[in-house]
């Protein structure tokens, strides 16, 4: 009795081992399918490519809206249609085996021969669906292919006798339902075959282990144990079948689909507006400028202290970095544009400087002839203009209300020269191009001087930076347009892709500031756009490498006007 009781629990165990062995392999498989399901819905509904630009709208497998961003047309994509129908017959069934397999899995515990053959089923029926999304999805890049041609290449410009009409380029945005049909199709292939595998296993364990519990025969022999499986298997392969049939009615489409590749609907449109433009610079006021991107900078002299080149550390690109070392006016330190102003009574000068760390005297310089005698234009706390010309000798100052000696700022000075004073106009600057303080003064004794040349100035054995130097004959905190229509928009972006500064032409001639900036960008390149007063690109005026935007430049724009005939189709012109 003991030896048949053991005998008996042994079983149990067993059987308890083997029915959480097959639970555990029923989930991992129908997990896996439940998944495959879900990827295949999402591939089919989401959309597959959002476009922006010249066109806007999206597309997907089962629908999409396309429509040109001039005049609001819709864009029809003919061979699209017949994707969609099989699309939306592919998610019906996508949804009823992923139903199959979530019923399968409720009856995992109770049934477990059926959710094995129900969840097998699903499975199969998904590697057939497999098949068909791939030609689906051939089918769909036939169309949306044409259009991502054109994408993500920039704008559209046309030339025309009055000259260059330019339109937004076509932006694509792919979405994760186009990576996961594209990018990663083979993680679906990995998913699919192990999905097969395990659930193959599941069905083979269910029919040796339950197979013979489907019919109750007492003591039955091994002839009809093996029948009584066999009979168990044979339903779940027929279920199986069933399920697999259902899927192959999706053969016929990709099989029979006709797909005639025909070029994207493209129909000409006449511009919204009656003239075209070309910006050109007239005049320029600098007669010299540096960013400090480079040390030494070609004709520059050092008058004492210690120079170099600050890589990265501009507010913009580089800078020149300096410390004093009491070798120059004053027992300062100087660098300067080695070329006489003299010959002008009255110029603008202005400079971007901080300190590294400790704070002291730095701003402008400008020394007499000789090299003698020194006019100090300097930024702290306290703003001041001193005149070394043996002694140091204050001619006035302010204060900076919130400064900081680490922060960025920019120092405009204008200086007016006659027969009585040099007059010192200065206004200062933060690094967001606010105003902090102004101060004006003037020098009426008898060792002023006509400023011979223009630089740097410290006087303090610590480090400061330059950047944004510039000697012009006119005020260059802003830059001057003419020639513009009232609305029309203008910006003006650096070399690095920053905007300076914008505006809405409120006349004919405006002026735009760029005080933040007077020497744009890092002293090249760069770009002036002029849009048309609803927001299109009327023109882009590139500079080249070799030149730059600077404040008190003026532009003027010139109009052209556009006349466009259309053919009947609106495919010629």
């Amino acid at each position: 009795m003991g030896s048949s009781n053991c005998e008996v629990l042994r079983d149990l165990v067993k059987t308890q081992r083997a029915s959480k062995t097959l639970n555990a392999l029923i989930l991992a498989s129908g997990i896996l399918s439940v998944t495959i399901s879900i990827i295949y819905l999402i591939i089919l509904l989401h959309p597959q490519v959002f476009f922006t630009g010249y066109i806007n709208g999206y597309i997907s497998l089962t629908s999409y809206e396309l429509r040109y961003n001039t005049n609001g047309k819709l864009i029809t994509l003919p061979n699209m249609d017949v994707v969609h129908i099989a699309s939306l017959t592919m998610v019906i069934h996508s949804i009823f085996m992923l139903a199959a397999t979530i019923l399968g899995l409720s009856m995992m515990r109770s049934r477990p021969l059926t959710s094995a053959s129900m969840v097998f089923g699903s499975t199969l029926s998904l590697i057939v669906a497999s098949g068909v999304l791939r030609y689906l999805l051939q089918a769909f890049e036939v169309d949306a292919g044409r259009i991502m041609n054109y994408a993500n290449k920039g704008s559209f410009t046309f030339r025309t006798l009055a000259g260059l009409i330019e339109y937004p380029g076509i932006t694509a945005e792919k979405t994760v339902a186009n990576a996961l049909a594209y990018t990663y199709s083979w993680l679906i292939g990995l998913t699919l075959h192990a999905s097969v595998i395990i659930s193959a296993t599941t069905v083979i364990l269910a029919t040796w282990k339950y197979g013979s519990n489907v019919v109750q025969v007492k003591n039955p022999s091994l002839l009809v144990k093996t029948l009584l499986r066999a009979q168990t298997l044979t339903s779940i392969v027929l279920i199986a079948a069933l399920l697999y049939t259902g899927a192959s009615v999706f053969a016929y489409n990709p099989s029979s689909l006709s797909v005639i590749p025909t070029p994207p609907p493209v129909v000409l449109d006449s511009s919204p507006h009656n003239y075209t433009c070309i910006l050109n610079r007239t005049s320029r006021t600098a007669i010299t400028y540096t960013d400090f991107e480079e040390y030494p900078v070609s004709g520059w002299t050092s008058y004492g202290g210690v120079w170099e080149l600050s890589t990265g550390g501009g507010f913009r690109g580089n800078a020149l970095r300096g410390r004093d070392n009491d070798g120059g006016v004053g027992r300062a330190s100087q660098y300067y544009w080695n070329t006489r102003i003299d010959g002008y009574t009255s110029l603008w000068v202005s400079v971007r400087v901080r300190a590294e760390r400790v704070d002291g005297y730095k701003g402008i310089g400008l020394l007499s002839a000789d090299r003698t005698r020194l006019y100090e234009i300097s930024v702290r706390s306290t703003a001041t203009i001193y005149k070394y010309d043996g002694a140091w000798r204050p001619i006035g100052s302010t204060s900076v209300p919130g400064y900081s000696a680490t922060r960025w700022y920019t120092l405009v000075l204008n200086y007016i020269v006659t027969t009585t004073a040099v007059n010192f106009s200065l206004w200062i600057y933060d690094d967001t191009g606010s105003l902090v303080a102004t101060l004006s003064a003037s020098d009426t004794g008898g060792t002023r001087f006509t400023p011979a040349y223009a630089g740097v100035t410290i006087d303090t054995g610590t480090w400061f930076r330059f950047e944004d130097f510039i000697v012009s004959t006119l005020d260059p905190r802003t830059i001057t347009f003419t020639g513009f229509y009232s609305g029309m928009g203008v910006e003006v972006w650096d070399n690095l892709g920053n905007l300076v500064n914008s505006t809405i032409a409120p006349a004919a001639s405006f002026t735009l500031g760029v005080t933040r900036d007077i020497v744009v960008g890092t002293g090249v390149d760069g770009r002036i756009v002029v849009k048309y007063p609803d927001g299109l690109p009327c023109f882009v005026y590139n500079v080249p490498p070799t030149d730059a935007i600077l404040g008190g430049d003026t532009y003027r724009l010139t109009s052209y006007a556009i006349n466009t005939a259309l053919g009947a189709n609106r495919t010629s012109a």
